[in-house]
């Protein structure tokens, strides 16, 4: 039996202006995404295992990125929903779906829509998955509460983040050289944890841990944030550096924290599990 796919994108998404350049930015970086996507798919794979592989229920991966997991699905489900900020992204996720030409019994369904106000009836999802979307939201308490919502009693959660100490060795190199904000703000792992508490429905648990990735300069760095499509920064408010000068001072700056393996650089990932009281 093959499955069913149908897209839904909603006409427009009311976001403020940073979100709607996140999407931009990721819609961008559709095609160059996966090539660079070294610590998204390790994270992914890695939280992917705390859901049960029983391939029963709806399963719905929020911000699910260019699809690239979608194959590995059928283990853990029997329907997925797979919701994105991004027009771009979601496209990209159902071209590789199409192009696969793998019959699935999944039926799958790609909408465009915010976290924080998904098009989803409530208890309506038995499995929510989602790595590495939840650091563009301003407000994780608003996509906590949406999830509590659209989860059936007994579903599952699986959630990842980046939280503050991600990219420490680029932002030192950074503030060695001017006060400007270079490096996206990360919250706190407390931060995080206190506004999965404001739902108090489901009972969490969280663990942090640090992905370090290596570079052989800072050039490669950040081009692999900018074909990633995760090189918006709020508040920065230059659009970028263009000095040659200013390049070879972070370069200098930045290669006080080499090894043998590299530049490094530290992604501090909080892994968030939960699961919703039955009754």
């Amino acid at each position: 039996m093959t499955g069913t796919m149908t897209a839904t994108l909603t006409a427009a998404i009311a976001a403020p202006e940073f979100i709607r350049q996140v999407a931009h930015s990721f819609g961008k970086a559709c095609d160059s995404y996966l090539p660079a996507a070294r610590l998204q798919q390790q994270v992914a794979l890695d939280a992917l295992t705390l859901l049960p592989a029983d391939k029963q229920g709806h399963l719905l991966d929020l911000g699910c990125g260019p699809g690239w997991i979608h194959p590995r699905f059928a283990a853990y489900c029997n329907q997925f929903t797979a919701a994105d900020l991004s027009a771009g992204m979601l496209a990209k996720a159902a071209s590789q779906q199409l192009a696969s030409h793998i019959a699935t019994p999944l039926t799958t369904t790609y909408v465009q829509a915010d976290a924080r106000q998904l098009p989803l009836p409530a208890q309506s999802v038995d499995k929510l998955f989602s790595s590495l979307m939840l650091q563009w939201c301003p407000k994780p308490a608003a996509v906590f509460a949406e999830a509590e919502r659209i989860l059936a009693p007994g579903g599952r959660i699986v959630m990842t983040t980046l939280v503050d100490g991600t990219l420490a060795e680029l932002k030192q190199a950074f503030a060695s050289l001017d006060q400007q904000q270079h490096i996206n703000h990360f919250l706190p792992a407390a931060d995080v944890v206190a506004a999965a508490g404001s739902v108090s429905n489901i009972r969490w648990q969280f663990e942090q841990r640090c992905y370090p990735l290596f570079y052989t300069d800072v050039v490669s760095l950040a081009r692999e944030l900018k074909a990633l499509g995760a090189n918006q920064v709020a508040g920065r408010q230059s659009r970028g550096l263009t000095g040659k000068g200013y390049w070879q001072q972070l370069a200098a700056a930045y290669d006080l924290n080499r090894t043998t393996l590299g530049l490094p650089a530290s992604y501090q990932v909080l892994i968030i599990t939960g699961y919703k009281n039955a009754s």
